[in-house]
């Protein structure tokens, strides 16, 4: 690498403090040292006449020449010694220059956002976060079910469970303190059935005040690979208005209704959104939405108000992820264009770019166990969502074993390539808005 002064004072590249300061000392030093020179030198009678008939300004000049001479001979050896260490291409090289001089450049990776709930949500990360992008999961909170309802009512703050699976998921490896944080209390009285994360994350809720820092220690503890905020910090709830005309309060309760559902709605109605996850959507490159329940884990981050406003003023690729099996009540029969159709009925949402959908049945025996349950497969009806000038990405995207779920490895293979196009036709774009 070329070491130049330009490269030293250039924006990208900011030396660290203490080098300014010792740069500073020397010119101090070397300014001094002039003065020092000329007052000895005015001490002997021979010379006191001598100086005396220089003017001031000529003495002042003389000083600062003698500056910058030891200024030039410090940049010269400063220059020497990484020149001498580029020659040979040597590990102390980069360690020297990494900590002499640290990074000032913009992180011009890709942003993405993620926006879900559930097992669909975590279960993706664990595909992303081996892509290199930055990366941010905004979930929603209206789960009251389980631990996380527990804790919810007893204590009076947002539900960890959806937050604790992404922040695990985002780990940088199945650690021990990965394990720990899934691990569920299988007997011991009150803390039976819950599990050590979502106690750990109530306990830093109660030790910080806040929900929100809380879910940023917290990941700061497993260093996860990327951001995970809830959508809202308000205690909110889902309330559904069914197709026979009653209504019913309550993630937990909608779902074992198994009703079909003609509209959602939040109480409080109109909760405040947390800005972090507002600035995540005006920074994105690309949205996902999906995959997951359609009505209490899709659905529910896109009630809250802002969210869709700003995702819809969005210049990111907008991407669903469509579910691969019905849900009883809630999406009977729906093929993946009454997926569609939903989302961009029931929510406000102006635009989808791309939905992906799965184009396989499960193995026979699987789909039988499901089918008992009235869970069918969604058929992936690609030219319908085409005909509404939605790009349709068709694969194969089951992970097959007790349960059916998408395959985060595929999962994250596809978006990557989505990312890597939209990237190139950004650069396009630009490229053509250079051209005289």
């Amino acid at each position: 690498m070329h070491f130049s002064l330009r490269r030293l004072i250039n924006h990208k590249v900011r030396a660290r403090r203490w080098v300014a300061y010792l740069g500073l000392g020397l010119l101090i030093m070397g300014f001094g040292f002039t003065i020092f020179s000329l007052s000895v030198l005015m001490l002997a009678p021979a010379t006191v006449e001598t100086l005396r008939s220089f003017h001031p300004m000529a003495l002042a000049f003389t000083a600062f020449t003698a500056m910058l001479i030891s200024s030039f001979w410090f940049y010269k050896g400063f220059k020497l010694a990484f020149e001498i260490l580029d020659s040979r291409d040597s590990e102390l090289s980069t360690k020297l220059k990494e900590f002499v001089f640290h990074r000032n450049r913009k992180d011009e990776r890709p942003s993405l956002v993620a926006l879900g709930g559930g097992t669909g949500l975590s279960s993706l990360l664990k595909g992303l976060k081996e892509v290199d992008v930055r990366l941010t999961a905004v979930v929603t909170v209206t789960d009251d079910g389980g631990s996380s309802g527990r804790l919810r009512k007893d204590l009076q703050i947002l539900p960890p469970g959806d937050i604790r699976n992404c922040i695990v998921a985002l780990s940088r490896s199945e650690s021990l303190l990965s394990r720990l944080f899934q691990y569920r209390f299988s007997e011991g009285g009150d803390i039976e059935g819950h599990s050590f994360g979502n106690l750990f994350i109530a306990a830093m809720t109660g030790v910080i005040g806040d929900f929100s820092s809380a879910v940023r220690e917290v990941s700061s503890i497993l260093a996860i690979k990327g951001h995970v905020v809830p959508v809202t910090n308000d205690n909110v709830q889902l309330h559904a208005d069914f197709e026979d005309g009653t209504e019913m309060v309550g993630e937990t309760a909608i779902c074992e209704v198994k009703k079909r559902i003609a509209k959602m709605s939040l109480v409080p109605v109109s909760p405040e959104p947390n800005q972090e996850a507002l600035s995540a959507i005006d920074d994105a490159n690309m949205i996902i939405l999906g995959p997951g329940s359609l009505y209490t884990s899709v659905i529910p981050n896109l009630l809250v108000p802002g969210v869709v406003e700003h995702i819809n003023k969005s210049e990111a690729t907008v991407v669903y992820i469509c579910n691969v099996m019905t849900q009883p009540g809630e999406t009977d029969d729906f093929n993946a264009l009454d997926h569609v159709k939903t989302i961009l009925d029931k929510t406000g949402l102006d635009k989808l770019d791309v939905v992906i959908v799965n184009s396989r049945r499960a193995a026979k025996n699987l789909m039988t166990k499901y089918e008992a349950k009235n869970q069918y497969w969604v058929p992936p009806t690609v030219k319908k969502i085409e005909e509404l000038g939605i790009r349709v990405v068709a694969a194969d995207l089951l992970s097959e074993s007790d349960l059916l779920r998408h395959n985060p490895n595929t999962l994250a293979n596809i978006i990557a390539n989505l990312v890597v196009e939209t990237k190139n036709n950004d650069t396009d774009i630009k490229d053509l808005s250079n051209e005289d």
